[in-house]
């Protein structure tokens, strides 16, 4: 074999071996755990999911308690003056109504997601939906299947990808609903209280 041939072979041999490199980081960087770009933003992601979902849970508890506090005040007085003031009940009412429909739908934003607590290994295994870092996926579950599960999501780049991505999404999911839920609420209660403001106006003009 001539000098050029040998010289031929190991350039050859030399670029498989760099494009087998190149293909072995392109496929870290696909994953999570080898790409810290994507890892920031998980992290960033899923911190501001769950402080928005704070938030989100102040807000309702805030509409709870302004409308309790209405309805505390406005029953009392309603139930004391009607005799007197019965041209009063039509706007009371409507406030009334209108307290009561914002505290169902703040309560309804306030209520925890039913979850069925226990995730199979057969399901761990074969899904990709599993998520057993989230505790409704789990606190049924016997502790030594849950370790169990947790070494197969473990041992695979792709499962572990998977639990990041699912309890974003989840999470976002759960948060559109609760912020659903609010916007109902504050519409339903501004609506009341901008009809009943308006109903007294031309009762006493």
């Amino acid at each position: 074999m001539s000098e050029e041939s040998k010289a031929q072979k190991k350039a050859q041999k030399k670029a498989r071996k760099k494009a087998r490199k190149k293909e072995v980081e392109q496929a870290k960087k696909e994953k999570i755990n080898g790409n810290k770009s994507a890892q920031m933003i998980f992290k960033t992601a899923l911190r501001n999911h769950i402080d928005l979902t704070s938030i989100a849970d102040n807000k309702a508890n805030l509409m709870i308690t302004i409308n309790a506090l209405i309805i505390t005040v406005m029953m009392p007085l309603l139930a004391k003056n009607i005799g007197d003031h019965a041209h009063l009940l039509f706007p009371m009412g409507v406030l009334f109504f209108c307290c009561i429909v914002s505290m169902v739908y703040a309560t309804l934003a306030t209520l925890p997601i039913k979850t069925k607590g226990e995730t199979s290994l057969e399901e761990i295994r074969g899904s990709t939906r599993s998520n057993l870092f989230f505790y409704g996926n789990f606190y049924k579950m016997d502790i030594k299947n849950y370790k169990e599960g947790l070494k197969i999501v473990m041992k695979s780049d792709e499962k572990l990808d998977n639990s990041v991505m699912n309890d974003l999404f989840y999470l976002g999911e759960a948060l559109g609903k609760k912020f659903d839920l609010l916007r109902v609420c504050y519409f339903v209660f501004l609506g009341g209280v901008i009809i009943s403001v308006l109903l007294f106006f031309l009762l006493f003009h």
